[in-house]
């Protein structure tokens, strides 16, 4: 700290200043500092971000996707000429947890829950969706998103991640129910929410763990701020039908359909591994 002492001019008048500095940096280095402390990254943010975390040029966003009944196709058997099968489920809240670094995207995990999510600590749940591993990493295999910022890339990716036909290069987390598919399908058709009764394994970790992971920091480094009440409670989900990103259609209910939606600014080639 210093004092620093000198004369302002303002039209006839003079005054004489002391003024106390508490501590003087260069322009730069300001700037710098504001860069790596700035909140958001540069566009808009994907659809249904509920955190943010950013450490340097490592991102995490954290993103919630409300209970419904979605179309997903999966190839069972990996024989000359066999036909994928598309099925439509009733799925929990989603969370997926999409890691960036230098803007480009490096990693996407999903887990499930059955309640939103209300702080950064809450647990997570496996999936049971094929192609995604018991630590909750999808397996992306040869998708290609594009976009004009991070955000308008991580939406394309979670609709190609919908539209993409799942296989068995990853065996799924078992369900929480004997039947298999078949079983979920019949489930979904007779309860839109019946995945939000079920009791899924847990993984023992919670989003602040998960994040902490793909920043490469400490858990006690990233901060509780960004929390986000849902704007529905629990008692009133309602199950929206989205039009592009391999929600259920409109019509009748069966337990295969026949097409699955684009993905949302995906490549039309993409899938899953």
């Amino acid at each position: 700290m210093q004092l620093r002492t000198y004369l302002r001019i303002e039209g006839e008048l003079v005054s004489h200043v002391t003024e106390k500095v508490e501590r003087e940096v260069e322009l730069s280095a300001l700037l710098d500092e504001v860069v790596r402390n700035q909140p958001i990254s540069a566009g808009r943010l994907p659809a249904n971000t509920r955190f943010l975390v950013r450490l340097g040029e490592r991102e995490a966003y954290v993103l919630e996707q409300p209970p419904m009944r979605r179309v997903i196709e999966f190839h069972a058997s990996q024989r000359a000429g066999s036909e994928p099968a598309t099925y439509r489920l009733a799925l929990p809240y989603m969370v997926f947890v999409v890691g960036v670094e230098a803007g480009q995207i490096v990693t996407l995990s999903n887990f499930f829950r059955t309640s939103p999510i209300r702080s950064i600590d809450d647990q997570l749940s496996h999936s049971c969706l094929p192609n995604t591993s018991d630590d909750g990493v999808v397996c992306l295999g040869s998708v290609r998103v594009s976009g004009r910022s991070v955000g308008e890339r991580i939406d394309a990716l979670i609709g190609a991640f919908w539209a993409s036909r799942f296989n068995q290069d990853l065996h799924r987390h078992p369900l929480p129910f004997s039947g298999g598919f078949r079983s979920w399908v019949s489930r979904s058709r007779s309860d839109p929410l019946a995945a939000l009764s079920l009791q899924y394994d847990p993984t023992w970790r919670t989003i602040r763990q998960v994040v902490a992971y793909m920043v490469g920091a400490a858990e006690r480094d990233i901060p509780d701020s960004g929390v986000a009440e849902p704007d529905i409670s629990e008692s009133e989900v309602v199950t929206p039908i989205p039009e592009a990103d391999g929600a259920e259609p409109e019509g009748p209910e069966s337990d295969v359909v026949t097409s699955v939606p684009e993905a949302e600014g995906g490549d039309a080639d993409a899938s899953a591994a």
